[in-house]
């Protein structure tokens, strides 16, 4: 029967068998990507553990050096800045020592600043032995730790030494001279096992190694052994061959907390190293672990886990056997009643009512069943492949005509001009780039005479419409100044003429003006525009022009008008808002200050191409990926200086405005 499938072709013994080997792969994958993920979790827990140790270890250890370097200061500042009595000062000195734990004894020199004065040197040791250097005649100032304590001008620690006299003990010395011009110094003593006992405790650890490294190089304490008190840590590398701690030494010798991972030369362990200054005394603590006991550990539990993760894989596919064929059977009965109904349609089966078969009807599983149920939705599929394909053709006819758009919308912009006249050099030239296939920003170049008009503009929207409003405004601007007097009457005249009809509501901003290319005069005004910026010799300014009422909304003649001269060397330049109001992917804006800068780090040679261009690029790095909010246009009219010209002249003119009209004064405000 067509409906029925045979056991050995069911997919149902396909899917345990392919189930039972799926199951072990990924279980052994994920058994794997775990151990991994474990392991280094583990690793770094345990170095974020010695390294925690090792931090609370040398902050234990600094709270005991700043006990006695605090009670140091205290008394050296009593002594330098009172006039104690040697009683008095003996006293001073034994409440000193009895405030600092640990303390074995402690020293004061006081030398007289002037006649009159007692001269104080004694030793007082916490076990009660008092020794007054004077009396006994001591000569101290020729001791070098006299010498050098004087010459550091701040305290410091000796490396430890036997104390022969305290009865063989090992000893460190903090020694401090007298501040504010007093003469002399304050030393305490401390045992060297006092001074160890907070870090004692780490070298019971497993797997860990402490060293401690006193301020001129030697080894104070370590669990490494036959290195404690007999030699550095550099001559003990050079002596077991010890090249893995060479970067530990090297921060050691900088006082520079690091810490590393490196194999041991000796035992060939991985290890895990931190070293940490004592704060500022010079003292440094060096703390190692060693991780193969919990690698190995690690590994052991991974191959146990492993184990069973065979062992659950032979159970999975035993048990999606027994599911599959509870979850197969009702898919069963289900293709069974499918092939029937279909094949009783008009009594032909699908391939003769379609035509080409489906691929893949020849298997003998429910694929082969299934696959010949879909050929009804063969034509559905091909009908809305035709659809997809009109649309498309559609969109590619829309692209192509926004392209011809785009083309006539360039051939509506003027080139550059340039001017060379005499000694003077006028250079005009303007960029665009369109936020979309087409735009609402326009400028133009119109000669007449013996001066160039120019304008740039923004329309009050983007794509078709303002493209479409851009050109009739370009047009009207066209019309006007071929009759206008100064760009005040031609924008009224634009005015007039862009409100009649203007249903839509829409209008452009736009900035007028005209230059005599023999005298670098210029006339400008404005129809809500921004206000152009004048790159000057020294500085940047915006050029004060005020502005009248857009075009389109309603006729209108109240357009100031701004009057002026280019200095040899100025390049104007008019921007819309599609350069300030650029934004980056993180809604940045690319704003006046940034322009300001740009502009005044600009060339002073440079002319009005290469300032266009400099604009263009800088919004372009700013915005980076972002997509353009709006279209980006940029004018610039530069004045060069001929040999002839006075290179110290610099001043500008501005005249007054025709009858009707405002005359402004320039320099503007500074732009930074």
């Amino acid at each position: 029967m067509e409906g029925r499938v045979r056991w050995y072709h069911s997919l149902r013994t396909r899917i345990a068998l392919w189930c039972g080997l799926l199951i072990l792969v990924f279980l052994v994958g994920v058994t794997l990507a775990s151990a991994w993920y474990l392991r280094r979790e583990i690793l770094d827990n345990a170095r974020r553990d010695t390294r925690a140790t090792a931090a609370d270890a040398a902050g234990r250890l600094e709270n005991n050096l700043r006990t006695l370097t605090i009670a140091s200061d205290n008394l050296a500042r009593l002594v330098a800045h009172t006039s104690l009595t040697p009683d008095e000062l003996e006293q001073a000195q034994i409440a000193a020592l009895q405030a600092v734990p640990g303390a074995a004894g402690t020293l004061l020199i006081v030398e007289p600043r002037q006649r009159g004065e007692a001269h104080y040197a004694r030793y007082i040791g916490r076990n009660g032995r008092h020794r007054d250097f004077i009396t006994d005649g001591f000569d101290y100032r020729a001791r070098a730790w006299f010498g050098r304590t004087r010459a550091a001008g701040r305290g410091w620690w000796s490396d430890p030494y036997l104390n022969q006299t305290a009865g063989q003990v090992w000893m460190t010395t903090y020694n401090l001279p007298l501040p504010d011009g007093a003469v002399g110094m304050i030393s305490f003593d401390m045992e060297l096992g006092d001074l160890i006992a907070p870090i004692e405790s780490l070298a019971h650890l497993p797997g860990v190694r402490a060293t401690l490294l006193a301020p001129e190089g030697l080894v104070a304490f370590s669990s490494l052994p036959g290195i404690a008190l007999r030699s550095t840590l550099e001559e003990y590398i050079r002596r077991e061959g010890r090249t893995d701690l060479a970067e530990l030494v090297e921060a050691a010798r900088e006082r520079r907390a690091t810490y590393q991972s490196h194999r041991d030369t000796q035992t060939g362990q991985l290890r895990f190293s931190v070293l940490e200054p004592i704060g500022d005394s010079g003292w440094v603590l060096m703390v190692g672990q060693t991780y193969d006991p919990i690698v190995g550990r690690f590994n052991s539990a991974l191959a146990l886990l492993l184990a069973g993760s065979m062992v659950m894989a032979l159970l999975g596919a035993f048990l999606v056997r027994k599911i599959g064929e509870q979850i197969s059977r009702p898919m069963e009965d289900l293709t069974r009643s499918a092939v029937k109904a279909m094949n009783n349609v008009d009594g032909r089966s699908i391939a003769e009512i379609h035509g080409d078969p489906m691929p893949q009807q020849h298997r003998l599983d429910e694929v082969g069943v299934l696959a010949r149920t879909m050929e009804q939705a063969r034509h559905s599929i091909r009908s809305q492949l035709s659809q997809i394909e009109n649309m498309g053709a559609a969109r590619q006819k829309l692209e192509s005509e926004l392209s011809i758009a785009r083309d006539i919308q360039e051939a509506l912009l003027a080139d550059g001009r340039r001017f060379d006249i005499g000694l003077h050099h006028l250079e005009a030239d303007a960029l665009l780039e369109p936020a979309k296939a087409v735009g609402g920003d326009f400028y133009n170049f119109i000669e007449h005479g013996d001066e160039l008009w120019f304008a740039i503009g923004d329309v009050s929207d983007k794509g078709i419409p303002a493209a479409m409003f851009m050109a009739r405004t370009v047009t009207m601007l066209e019309i006007a100044i071929q009759t206008a007097a100064t760009p005040a009457h031609a924008l009224a005249d634009a005015s007039r003429r862009l409100a009649r009809g203007n249903d839509t509501c829409m209008f452009a901003t736009v900035l007028c003006g005209r230059i005599n290319v023999h005298t670098g005069e210029l006339w400008m005004a404005s129809a809500g525009h921004e206000s152009p910026l004048l790159v000057g010799r020294h500085q940047v300014t915006t050029v004060p022009v005020l502005a009248g009422p857009p075009l389109g909304f309603e006729v209108s003649d109240d357009f100031p008008l701004w009057a002026g001269r280019l200095a040899a060397g100025d390049c104007l330049v008019a921007i819309t808002d599609g350069v300030t109001e650029a934004f980056n992917l993180g809604n940045e804006a690319y704003g006046d200050e940034r322009l300001g800068r740009l502009l005044g780090a600009l060339d002073r040679n440079a002319g009005a191409a290469e300032a266009c261009q400099t604009i263009l690029d800088d919004v372009r790095r700013f915005i980076g990926d972002a997509p353009p909010s709006d279209d980006t246009t940029i004018l610039a009219i530069s004045w060069g200086r001929g040999r002839g010209l006075d290179k110290g002249a610099s001043d500008r003119h501005s005249s007054p405005a025709g009858r009707g009209e405002t005359g402004a004064h320039q320099p503007g405000a500074l732009i930074t």
